[in-house]
């Protein structure tokens, strides 16, 4: 279990890292032509290790159903970046992390894991420790980027908590590969077929070389995540998985040279304790 944790750490400051780096590219590129690039990327990283370490595993029903949850999961990737469209970073990555709670029902309803009262009293605290994050009033505000900032944590919160089941049958290099594969197909058919409104600004070396280090980022946080799935349980991964914001949140503030406020502090401890209890029920 101990590995797993650190597999899922590692996928947790990969993914924190590149929320922070979605914002930038969106002034100078459309929303799905950067999914599409970043996708490209980890696509051919993901390739590369089904050349090194392909496992001939499960058969083809096993496959269909990891495309199936994969392609699913790719509507967590549209509505997040509509949300960092209409909202502001902090804002998105915070009420997406209420994917936890999706997780945690997943876990229970498919795998039989208990829900146990340190575990209720554990999504409590990172619930409350998110919305101290998010600003110095800790309130929704059902804005457009909220809206989709909750479709994204319940595509994403559903599909994650699923990956264990064809991480099981096809092992989690193929999966990974399927699952960035299924992405691509996706981000196609959207970019050729959505007419997105044009960027302020013409792209830059930086811009693309940003959406390149976001696909790398990308393909660390799948591969490490679906390594963890099968050694750690889904409801534990899932609440860990809310201390990304507190990750998102400290590599902003050093980026931008931004203090934080005292209820963004208070946000991180709550969290953690949240983590902390979850991790030793």
């Amino acid at each position: 279990m101990i590995s797993g944790i650190i597999y899922q750490l590692i996928s947790m400051l990969s993914f924190g890292t590149s929320n922070v780096l979605w914002k930038n590219p969106q002034k100078r590129l459309p929303v799905f032509k950067i999914i599409l690039l970043r996708t490209i990327v980890s696509v051919v990283l993901f390739g590369i290790m089904a050349l090194l370490f392909f496992e001939r595993k499960g058969n083809v029903f096993d496959w269909t159903i990891g495309f199936v949850i994969s392609f699913t999961s790719f509507f967590g990737l549209v509505f997040y970046n509509l949300s960092l469209k209409n909202s502001k970073v902090s804002h998105s990555v915070t009420i997406t992390s209420i994917s936890a709670v999706f997780g945690v029902l997943v876990s229970v309803f498919f795998y039989d894991e208990q829900l146990h009262l340190k575990l209720v009293v554990s999504l409590l605290f990172v619930t409350a420790g998110l919305f101290f994050l998010e600003s110095k009033k800790p309130l929704i505000q059902w804005s457009k980027g909220t809206v989709y900032a909750v479709l994204a944590a319940f595509f994403w919160g559903t599909t994650f908590a699923l990956f264990k089941i064809p991480v099981e049958k096809i092992g989690s290099y193929n999966f990974s590969f399927v699952l960035e594969i299924s992405v691509l197909f996706g981000a196609t058919i959207l970019f050729l077929s959505t007419k997105e409104n044009k960027p302020t600004h013409l792209p830059t070396f930086s811009t693309y070389l940003t959406v390149g280090v976001i696909g790398v980022l990308g393909f660390l946080g799948v591969l490490f995540y679906n390594m963890a799935i099968v050694k750690v349980p889904v409801s534990i991964l899932s609440v860990m998985g809310t201390f990304t914001p507190v990750i998102s949140i400290v590599i902003s503030h050093i980026f931008l040279k931004e203090k934080f406020t005292k209820a963004q502090y208070l946000g991180m401890i709550v969290t953690l304790i949240g983590v902390i209890l979850a991790l030793f029920p």
